[in-house]
């Protein structure tokens, strides 16, 4: 067993070395052509895992680039799952510490958007909670505490990664290249309430209010609170009503007995 370890130890170092000509020990003599043959096409395998995994990363650095970027990447991990469906995590990460941040400084957070879509299309099937699900509970409201929806994220950056996204891939009509991109803070919403990936921009009211209560584990009551100190005229039942379009909270939830500020 140990030897079997040694072997799959050593099979796996030499994969990920940075030299071209790495060859594992267990490898006969006069076979290490077919080794490097074995290690191309599990690294090519693997950056194209990464391209379409980071699609909108590609398109701003190029596919020459991007390639080299992935090379590193590859090189970084210590370990990796077994699938490709979900290959990438960390590579937000790896280009925080990577020199191209230096010309491209937004680069991490919108490989952490498109991460966050690629989960949320992946994510475990749930009902989102819908207006109808709380007509006659409009009295537990205030004190009426809800979870996010399982395929729901939040990405809030310094740069406007919600622009630049939407410029290279387009909006919901379908034009891309016309957005203004504005260098300012986003917070985006990613969404998939009905079997299709969603991005919503949200207000500075809207960010506090949905870290309140699925962050925080606030009551609707005390979310409010929070996002009236972020943004004095937010609108409470406006902005409610639109996150439950979204689809951002679970249908499953705990009703509160009274207004959730009873006495005790």
């Amino acid at each position: 067993m140990r030897d079997l370890r040694t072997f799959y130890d050593g099979f796996a170092e030499a994969l990920r070395a940075p030299e071209p000509d790495a060859v594992p020990d267990s490898v006969a003599e006069g076979y290490a052509h077919r080794f490097a043959i074995y290690r191309n096409n599990v690294h090519r395998g693997l950056y194209d895992a990464l391209g379409a995994a980071y699609p909108t990363v590609r398109k701003l650095v190029g596919d020459g680039f991007f390639d080299r970027l992935a090379q590193g990447f590859v090189q970084t991990e210590a370990s990796r799952a077994g699938s490709l469906a979900l290959y990438g995590a960390g590579f937000a990460d790896f280009l925080e510490t990577h020199s191209v941040r230096e010309s491209l400084p937004y680069l991490p957070d919108v490989a952490r958007l498109e991460r966050a879509r690629l989960e949320a299309s992946t994510a475990a099937d749930a009902e989102p909670l819908l207006a109808s699900d709380l007509v006659g509970l409009e009295d537990h409201l205030e004190g009426m505490k809800l979870n996010a929806h399982p395929a729901c994220q939040v990405i809030a950056s310094g740069h406007p990664v919600f622009a630049i996204w939407t410029a290279q891939n387009g909006d919901a009509s379908g034009q891309s290249g016309k957005t203004r991109i504005v260098q300012q803070p986003e917070t985006v919403l990613i969404a998939r309430p009905f079997m299709h990936v969603e991005m919503h921009l949200l207000s500075a009211g809207q960010a506090a209010f949905f870290e309140a209560v699925t962050r925080n584990g606030l009551c609707l009551g005390d979310a409010c609170a929070k996002a009236l100190q972020a943004d004095p005229d937010f609108d409470v039942i406006a902005r409610f009503a639109e996150f439950l379009t979204m689809g951002a909270f679970d249908a499953r939830m705990d009703t509160p007995k009274g207004n959730g500020h009873d006495d005790e």
